[in-house]
C-alpha cells in the first residue's frame, strides 16, 4: 500500500490500477494482506483486517493457500529480475511470510 493508493472523501478507498484483473472478491483483501505485512503488520494482524470483508472470511482456505503460493511465486520472480531493488525484495519476503502463515492455517492442513 502506498499513499497514492488511498483516496479519501467521506471514507477512505484503497485503489490500485497497476494490475487490474478479474477474480474472486476475496482476492483483493488477500493482496491487501500481503501489503499490510509489507507495511509492518504480522500475517495474523493482516488477516484480522482482511477478515473484516465477508468475501475473505468466507473464502475456502485451500483457495487462499493456492493464491498465497501463486502470489509468492510471482514476487519471487519479480525480485529475481531486479535483485538490487529493495522494495521488490521486501515484497517477496512479505509474500513468503503470508504463504508460511497460510500453510499453518488449521483448515489447510
Amino acid at each position: 500500500m502506498a499513499p497514492h493508493n488511498v483516496l479519501i472523501d467521506r471514507t477512505a478507498h484503497l485503489i490500485d490500477w497497476a494490475w487490474p484483473t478479474r477474480g474472486p472478491a476475496w482476492a483483493d483483501p488477500a493482496v491487501w494482506a500481503v501489503r499490510l505485512i509489507d507495511a509492518g503488520h504480522t500475517p495474523q494482524q493482516a488477516e484480522q483486517w482482511a477478515r473484516r470483508l465477508p468475501a475473505f472470511s468466507a473464502a475456502d482456505p485451500s483457495l487462499l493457500l493456492a493464491f498465497a503460493e501463486a502470489n509468492d511465486r510471482h514476487w519471487q520472480e519479480v525480485q529475481t529480475q531486479d535483485p538490487a531493488c529493495a522494495w521488490k525484495r521486501q515484497m517477496a519476503a512479505s509474500a513468503t511470510a503470508w504463504l508460511n502463515h497460510r500453510r499453518h492455517h488449521p483448515l489447510t492442513r
